[in-house]
């Protein structure tokens, strides 16, 4: 079996042409089966994570580089 450069870039092609199959079979196979229905798990999750989103709201912060809190009774970082 050849090796070298091409050999290796043949195989790389040849396997990510099957990882796009291999994708496309299961998304096709997702929307056939539909999603599972929500188990008390799913729901004990969402409740926990909702919790805890309010509980560190100001932690929360959509802007890059955003200092954890913006509170001005907090010390400066930055000395």
């Amino acid at each position: 079996m050849a090796r070298g450069p091409l050999a290796w870039l043949f195989w790389r092609v040849v396997d990510d042409f099957d990882y796009f199959l291999t994708l496309t079979r299961l998304r096709i196979l997702d929307a056939l089966a539909r999603p599972e229905p929500e188990t008390l798990a799913d729901r004990l999750r969402k409740r926990d994570r909702a919790r805890i989103e309010k509980a560190f709201s100001g932690l929360c912060s959509e802007e890059p580089g955003a200092k954890i809190s913006n509170r001005v009774d907090r010390a400066s970082t930055e000395e």
